[in-house]
């Protein structure tokens, strides 16, 4: 359900603000969390950076990269170009982001504009939706696309428990539907830091954006490490091949012994190895990345258009 991490970024979000513990929209001065006096500084191939307020300011995947935040002006970059506007919580969760693009490649051309909002309470994600409109015109062929989607998150005793979807999409007058429901399971081992996992991210159901929990930037984590989640989906085309499916993921852990994550893994095929800096003392150099960038940046389109043969 998920299309290359912010490889497409075009659009994005707005300013609903429902159920959220801090409506006021404020400039995040700090992180929202630490772990044990630390950041992450990489999870995988991501690579955070942060400021001298320890607010993450860029991101990266392994030589590219994506894009920067900047928040006195509310705005995501790519490219120093293509924006983003970017609103948060007082707590610093992203409250919502909204955009709009029009560009020209190889393959077509591209225009349109998304909205998604993020709903908070007791600091934890409740809700998620985006809207869409494209007009596009790829390889000769025209397309009018608009399009919702919408989570629900339950939680209990702290726990992310379940995760409804829904989405629907109408392209060239024609309607498909899609829905889907993860459930997790979790172990005996409590999340004392607080350390949101990419488990977590995974069954959020967003396209680019479940990245920004990793630092601190959607809500509280839950309360014990999830083990495992199920996840079942079923989709309704106008073309009648309708499809549905059902598949599990294990994940299981190594830790630091501050009790930070040390390694993630998903079944066999999905390795995650963290690594921090910290807060205070001489580690702080470590802030600025100095890997050399490829020309690949995010494009906002795709934090919304949720199908693997879109760009």
């Amino acid at each position: 359900m998920k299309n290359l991490l912010w490889a497409t970024l075009a659009i994005v979000m707005c300013l609903f603000a429902a159920c959220s513990d801090d409506d006021d929209d404020k400039t995040p001065q700090g992180p929202v969390i630490t772990y044990a006096g630390k950041l992450p500084s990489k999870v995988g191939n991501y690579i955070f950076e942060y400021d001298d307020n320890n607010r993450c300011v860029k991101v990266r995947y392994n030589s590219d990269e994506l894009g920067e935040i900047d928040y006195d002006k509310g705005l995501l970059i790519s490219d120093g170009e293509e924006q983003a506007k970017v609103s948060f919580t007082g707590k610093g969760y992203i409250k919502s982001i909204k955009s709009s693009w029009d560009y020209k490649d190889e393959e077509g051309c591209y225009k349109g504009n998304g909205e998604i909002s993020f709903s908070y309470k007791n600091d934890q994600l409740v809700s998620y939706s985006e809207e869409y409109n494209e007009n596009s015109k790829e390889y000769g062929e025209s397309y009018s696309i608009k399009g919702t989607y919408k989570v629900t998150y339950t939680w209990k005793n702290g726990n992310l428990l379940q995760v409804d979807s829904e989405g629907s999409e109408i392209e060239n007058g024609e309607k498909s539907k899609e829905r889907s429901t993860y459930t997790i399971e979790y172990g005996e081992q409590k999340n004392e830091l607080g350390q949101f996992t990419m488990t977590q991210s995974e069954v959020l159901d967003m396209e680019d954006a479940d990245i920004f929990g990793l630092v601190g930037m959607l809500g509280k984590a839950s309360a014990y490490f999830p083990i495992s989640y199920t996840e079942e989906w079923y989709e309704e085309s106008f073309d009648e091949s309708d499809r549905d499916g059902k598949s599990t993921v294990n994940t299981t852990y190594s830790f630091n012994q501050d009790g930070t994550i040390r390694t993630e893994r998903m079944n066999s095929y999905s390795s995650y190895t963290y690594s921090y800096i910290t807060v205070d003392g001489e580690e702080l150099s470590g802030r600025s990345s100095q890997l050399e960038n490829d020309g690949k940046k995010w494009n906002f389109r795709s934090f919304f258009m949720r199908h693997g043969d879109r760009k």
